[in-house]
């Protein structure tokens, strides 16, 4: 057999294990779940979820913004918004991305697994310092506030209560109820809401940093307004939460 020949019969032999190789669906491996998201270039950790069509960044501001997967030749291209990235497997957990711009940049996302257990989280919590001040029958406690118009001093909550079901989350303080819809990410350190805890703050974030049947450990982003058109974001860190049992 000559030369040209074996050369002609191994570009098509290649060509053929091409064809056969299984194509990785990349964006259903990435739906649904958290990774960390390393650069070599960078010592920061950072942690995104991707939806179905939408990603957060939860160290930043960065929620629900729009991702896509996009295909040149056999190259898959990850979008975040308005950066690029050509992404790859490298093993059940792991991508290997290269992010493209001014400079570019290789990223790595590691698939993050279940760190709590969310079925601890349902229940009625108060935060330890309001529970120790609460029963502490040698501190004086002021009165309960006059009620409102359709209200009674029974329907004074003196000690604020946090009940979380599956999807929902409630605070009653003082006279009020708040609600609100949660979101708890794939590895259950995260849990979204947009929960009213008075007339001027909103709780957008708690970082889950301990969770067991009847305690948590958490740092709050909280909205706080100031005036009608200016608002700030503050974190509020290692707050202590125990579950009740009424």
């Amino acid at each position: 057999m000559n030369k040209p020949t074996i050369i002609l019969l191994l570009i098509l032999t290649l060509f053929s294990c091409q064809k056969n190789i299984e194509r990785i669906d990349i964006a259903n491996e990435l739906r649904g779940n958290t990774f960390d998201m390393t650069s070599k270039s960078d010592k920061d950790t950072l942690t995104i979820e991707f939806k179905d069509s939408t990603y957060s960044v939860f160290e930043y501001s960065d929620r629900n913004l729009p991702w896509r997967i996009t295909n040149f030749d056999n190259t898959q291209i990850l979008v975040l918004e308005l950066r690029t990235m050509a992404i790859k497997k490298l093993d059940k957990n792991t991508f290997n991305g290269l992010l493209i711009g001014v400079e570019d940049y290789e990223i790595t996302l590691k698939k993050r697994k279940p760190k709590w257990n969310k079925d601890f989280l349902i229940g009625k919590w108060v935060e330890k310092e309001s529970d120790d001040y609460y029963s502490n029958d040698s501190i004086l406690k002021s009165p309960p506030l006059p009620p409102p118009p359709d209200f009674t001093e029974a329907d004074f909550q003196a000690q604020p209560i946090y009940e979380i079901s599956d999807d929902s989350i409630s605070l009653k303080t003082d006279y009020f109820t708040f609600n609100s819809e949660i979101d708890l990410n794939s590895s259950h350190e995260y849990l979204t809401l947009k929960l009213k805890t008075d007339l001027i703050k909103i709780d957008i974030m708690w970082q889950i940093k301990e969770l067991t049947e009847n305690s948590m450990i958490i740092d709050k982003s909280v909205i706080e307004k100031e005036g009608s058109m200016i608002s700030t974001t503050k974190t509020i860190e290692n707050i202590e939460l125990i579950k009740k049992r009424y």
